[in-house]
């Protein structure tokens, strides 16, 4: 009983509760979004929606270059009362990726008719698509200002900034033009105005948390530095979403358009257990870095402490979806149930993921991201092979295969690399704490 008591007075399981809670409060919304979506439009429509929804995070993640991971990086290492150095950061970091986003919708605008030609199959206007790319401004300057919440430890608003509040506006524009949502392409006028709107209320989010002296520089570092340093974070970033769309691309290119519903939809439920991995995120590697500045004698015993939390939450949470694989797959439609298997891979497949996050977290707080980013990118040549060899032989099950591969080499490379490193031994924990004292 004292146990479970002291567990729940545990500041590190209250937060990742909380953050949890955040997270499916998030996923609750987009399934809303979704289900609207697919029944007030034509399959054609609907599609045309979700591409264009994959486009822009696509788009607006490269365009960050990592910028998302050094803020937290950064400003979380940071003393808890330096408020000034933590707006100076952020409004540096605005300004980048201002001038970045900048950059890509100016490509955006040049590739627009090749890109409805050539993946929207000329079903939506070309003004409407050359709009959408200030959806990259905005979507990115909601990212990084949720990124920035995670930095100051507000996980769980962190969270909800980052996935619940695009979903909260589309909703709110789908309410206030129901009848446009559904007539001509409306729902395309209506995604971008809901973009729009989400990334100015995220400043409206993070301004109790960046108030003091907003234009003043306190000693953050010019963009010039800011960029150089984001670029050995961009990999980490860009991992899952190229993952996900190689998969799809070779399961495209090898099968039918069938087999590519299948394996995206339990691709799509398999990635519910990420939410839980992004709430331990939010809640673990903030803390993490500043135990390592801060109180390093206490470094082993949180690592090892937030490691197995992060295993045990994800378990438990497999274990669940495992049972309940069949019903998911169902609420899409029976026919779905020919991917069960390739559910099954695919959450095998995201829990070793999940036992590589916070080793990843002490390569980045050690500065020696390019051990990670060379294993995530022999995981990725290890991704695109399995699928080139499997997906012919086994189909979308080959496909499932290569990424719970893939997913293997990654943590294996992690963990090794890890201790090769000797990113944490208990001498340099007992070092510390004879410094410190």
């Amino acid at each position: 009983m004292q146990i479970i008591q002291k567990l729940l007075r545990n500041p590190l399981i209250i937060q990742s509760a909380l953050s949890i809670i955040a997270r499916f409060t998030g996923v609750a919304l987009n399934f809303a979004v979704a289900i609207l979506v697919t029944r007030q439009l034509s399959l054609g429509n609907a599609g045309v929606v979700f591409l264009l929804m994959t486009f822009v995070a696509g788009v607006a993640l490269i365009s960050r270059v990592g910028l998302d991971q050094l803020i937290v990086k950064e400003v979380a290492s940071a003393h808890a009362d330096h408020i000034d150095f933590k707006s100076a950061y952020l409004k540096h970091t605005h300004l980048l990726v201002l001038y970045i986003s900048l950059g890509f919708v100016a490509i955006w605008l040049l590739l627009s008719p090749t890109m409805r030609d050539a993946f929207f199959h000329n079903e939506i206007e070309l003004n409407q698509l050359m709009w959408a790319s200030v959806c990259i401004i905005f979507f990115n300057f909601m990212i990084v200002n949720s990124f920035y919440l995670k930095a100051v430890q507000q996980s769980s608003l962190s969270v909800l900034t980052q996935n619940a509040l695009p979903a909260v506006c589309f909703l709110l524009f789908i309410g206030l033009g129901w009848s446009y949502f559904g007539s001509g392409q409306g729902h395309i006028i209506i995604y971008i105005a809901s973009l729009v709107l989400a990334g100015a209320c995220s400043f409206i989010i993070i301004k109790p948390y960046a108030i003091r002296r907003f234009k003043a520089d306190h000693n953050a570092p010019p963009l010039s530095q800011l960029f150089v340093k984001s670029l050995p974070l961009a990999p980490v970033s860009l991992f899952s979403f190229m993952m996900l769309w190689a998969d799809t691309v070779m399961v495209g290119y090898f099968l039918n358009n069938e087999m590519v519903a299948l394996y995206n939809v339990a691709a799509k439920i398999s990635y519910i257990s990420l939410f839980f991995l992004g709430a331990l995120d939010a809640t673990i590697y903030p803390r993490l870095l500043a135990v390592y500045n801060h109180q390093p004698e206490r470094l082993w015993n949180f690592f090892w402490q937030a490691t197995a939390l992060v295993i045990v939450v994800l378990l438990v949470v497999t274990g669940i979806m495992y049972g309940l694989s069949d019903l998911l797959l169902v609420v899409f439609k029976p026919e779905y149930l020919a991917a069960s298997g390739v559910l099954a891979l695919l959450l095998l497949a995201q829990l070793l993921r999940a036992a590589s996050l916070t080793f990843s977290f002490l390569f980045i707080a050690r500065e020696k991201v390019r051990f990670l980013n060379v294993s995530l990118a022999i995981a990725m040549v290890v991704n695109l092979i399995a699928n080139v060899v499997l997906i012919p032989k086994y189909g979308i099950e080959g496909a499932a295969i290569a990424t719970l591969m893939a997913n293997a080499a990654l943590v294996a490379l992690v963990i090794i690399l890890f201790y090769q490193q000797k990113l944490l031994t208990r001498s340099q924990v007992s070092e510390a704490a004879t410094y410190d004292s």
